[in-house]
């Protein structure tokens, strides 16, 4: 008896070594690396007579082609695109999936009476997603604020339906909501309609938001205060709930884009600025909201295709 005691202390003796063994090579348990979100914003200037090398093209030279090169080496999560033709966005999906990058997307016109852009004279907005988007589709949804614009070609006068476009889709298994907007810089109360729309509360709560666009609106001007969720100054009362993937380069805080806020170090680190994205003018914006996403990190790259500069973001989920 006495020598089947002591043989079953020698098994427990050793499967308890073995266990000891076990968690020291495993080592604690690491907690897991926060994830990102990798945006990626362009307006392509696809028809735009002062960008004659695109003209409605999708081949070599044009900003379709850029578009797919840098998506290859920057790997974004989601692309928003606003000036491009239909075409171009067809176009633009096939190359992508060529490339061994494919993407989901949706498609909105904003008008439809552009030479460049085909039969169908199609130009707007797209968003692009690695993942599928959902059942239930993405939502176009016009600016009751139209400040009256309207676009004439060949003899044709349309007025312009600008709008916010949204796709929902998800990022690392959570549900997120990638839109795109190119608002008019005569009617700034198209900012409040989308702080509107992606408020919480027309938005679940679980739902990551994630926008890019061209605004033709700068940073200091009081409209971009229904996105930033922090005031351009002292004594200021922020009414936006989104960080900007530039408002953190401490590069551009106390020079940055004409129109922008010029910060100091005795302020935030946040500063309602950024490198330029339009000549002098930063106007091109990557958002994401701040229940969801902690910080980013963005740049501009400005490349001879288009009149505006690429920007791209890296946000960090909470």
């Amino acid at each position: 008896m006495r020598r089947i005691v002591r043989v079953a202390a020698v098994v427990l003796a050793a499967a308890a070594a073995l266990v000891l063994v076990t968690l020291v090579r495993k080592g604690p348990e690491k907690p897991p690396a926060p994830s990102e979100v990798r945006v990626l914003h362009y307006n392509l200037c696809g028809a735009a007579t002062v960008c004659p090398w695109n003209s409605g093209g999708s081949g070599p030279g044009t900003s379709v082609e850029r578009v797919v090169q840098e998506a290859s080496a920057f790997a974004p999560d989601l692309i928003t695109l606003n000036e491009i033709c239909a075409t171009q966005y067809e176009a633009l999906l096939d190359q992508l999936k060529d490339s061994g990058r494919p993407m989901h997307g949706t498609y909105a016109s904003s008008q439809d009476n552009v030479p460049n852009c085909g039969p169908t004279g199609a130009y707007g907005t797209a968003v692009l997603s690695r993942e599928a988007i959902e059942p239930g589709g993405p939502d176009y949804r016009r600016f009751s604020d139209t400040g009256d614009e309207t676009y004439g070609n060949d003899g044709r006068t349309v007025a312009v339906r600008r709008g916010l476009l949204c796709a929902p889709t998800r990022s690392d298994g959570k549900p997120l909501l990638a839109c795109t907007a190119h608002t008019y810089a005569k009617a700034p109360e198209q900012l409040r309609e989308i702080r509107d729309w992606l408020a919480e509360g027309p938005v679940p709560k679980e739902t990551a938001v994630v926008l890019g666009g061209d605004l033709n609106l700068q940073p200091n001007e009081p409209a971009l205060g229904f996105l930033y969720a922090h005031a351009p100054g002292p004594g200021g009362r922020p009414t936006g709930r989104f960080l900007e993937g530039d408002e953190t380069d401490r590069a551009w805080a106390s020079q940055g884009s004409t129109g922008g806020v010029v910060c100091t170090d005795g302020e935030p680190e946040r500063c309602r600025n950024g490198e330029p994205t339009a000549d002098e003018r930063k106007i091109d914006y990557t958002f994401a909201d701040t229940r969801h996403f902690s910080g980013g990190d963005g740049d501009a790259k400005l490349f001879g295709e288009s009149d505006h500069a690429m920007v791209t973001a890296v946000f960090t989920r909470r």
